[in-house]
């Protein structure tokens, strides 16, 4: 499987249309150039650790995935990555987006969110990378959508 980065002005300034970002698109490349460069072997290990986390081959040869900033969050279909400062944030959250296709058409979201961080935190676990803070952060972000009610503790050290 292999992973390609899109840089579209035309994506950005749409997403931007009512209510913009406070980042450039200039600043916008430049952060997602950075963070290619930075976490380019790691998107590598982390394509080849999915399939063996979640027990199933990628149903594609490639992922595209737009490099981007907006007001909202990153999302799956297309995948669309929110530049942020924390890049190992990005990371975490570009391997949550990447477990997306693996639950395509699944009916339960929330349980469907629950299960991709946890596999989030396997694939981290099996990288040998301490992304703690920014697994915490992907609990608040669960928890922000969906309470607390239901929500595992578990992906979470």
């Amino acid at each position: 499987m292999e992973v390609e980065f899109f840089y579209s002005a035309v994506y950005f300034r749409s997403l931007n249309k009512y209510k913009s970002t406070k980042r450039t698109w200039d600043e916008v490349k430049k952060i997602g150039k950075r963070f290619e460069k930075k976490y380019g072997s790691e998107i590598s290990q982390i394509v080849k650790i999915i399939p063996k986390v979640i027990g199933k081959p990628w149903r594609r040869k490639i992922i595209e995935v737009y490099i981007i900033d907006w007001i909202g969050p990153s999302f799956s279909h297309p995948l669309t990555l929110k530049v942020r400062k924390d890049m190992l944030l990005m990371l975490v959250i570009l391997t949550h987006e990447f477990l997306h296709d693996f639950y395509l058409g699944e009916a339960n979201i929330e349980e469907v969110e629950e299960t991709i961080n946890k596999n989030v935190a396997q694939v981290f676990k099996r990288l040998n990378i301490d992304a703690t803070r920014q697994l915490k952060v992907l609990q608040d972000f669960h928890e922000k959508r969906f309470g607390k009610r239901n929500v595992s503790k578990t992906f979470v050290k």
